[in-house]
């Protein structure tokens, strides 16, 4: 259970966006996100931060006051900017997170048939959207970093890169998404060994399950393929 309220998550709706994050954006924005090992809930999504410390005023609870920090990076610059925002209009951090949240969200964002559906509030229970069946089947392939699901444009480039890897730095890389290409994972190839060494193993180790489960699919259809060189005939 996570404390983000609608003051934080509309300062990620815009970071992510000028990140390059806008596909996987759904993701992070939803009540429910059970890509992790442990589901995470945003049960403070509807309440911004100056209502919490409020409440929390009229309610004799501590809070302790972040450090400010300069604004030199994408996510300073854009709590400057929501926080200019708040002062003008305290409403338009709402106006954010709802025009975020007209996005479509992804299975893994919605309780399974069987989850904590009939637990909710009566009055919560239409915010929360339950996964088909045709749905809950699905599987997105997620960064290896950020877990962050693949927008079609990288599933091909995965593809592509994924069967002609060689080495396993080439196939921890093709599970990376291309924000996280830009940003995190250095510039030159040669620091690649070094960088997955320090990435806890888990994660490499999950590339690797996810990697033999579809090569052991593939060659169960692999006589049904067409050759890059059949005309369908």
């Amino acid at each position: 259970m996570l404390g983000s309220c609608a003051s934080t998550i509309a300062c990620h709706v815009l970071s992510a966006t000028v990140k390059g994050q806008g596909y996987s954006l759904p993701a992070d924005i939803q009540y429910v996100d059970t890509r992790w090992e442990v589901p995470v809930v945003l049960p403070l999504r509807d309440c911004l931060a100056q209502e919490l410390s409020l409440l929390c005023e009229f309610d004799s609870l501590k809070t302790q006051e972040l450090l400010d920090r300069p604004c030199s990076g994408i996510n300073g610059l854009v709590a400057s900017f929501v926080a200019r925002l708040r002062e003008e209009n305290p409403s338009r951090e709402h106006t954010i997170v709802r025009t975020a949240q007209k996005l479509k969200p992804f299975p893994f964002n919605k309780f399974s048939a069987n989850g904590y559906h009939d637990f909710l509030p009566s009055r919560l229970r239409p915010k929360f959207q339950d996964v088909d069946s045709d749905e809950s089947a699905s599987s997105e392939v997620l960064c290896l970093i950020c877990r962050s699901p693949f927008s079609e444009s990288e599933l091909q480039n995965f593809e592509s890169t994924r069967r002609k890897s060689q080495k396993k730095i080439d196939l921890y890389t093709a599970y990376c998404c291309q924000s996280c290409h830009f940003q995190i994972l250095p510039g030159g190839r040669d620091l690649y060994d070094h960088f997955f060494s320090l990435i806890p193993r888990f994660w490499t180790e999950r590339a690797d399950t996810a990697s033999a489960s579809h090569s052991s699919l593939r060659d169960q259809i692999e006589d049904y393929l067409l050759e890059d060189d059949d005309d369908g005939n």
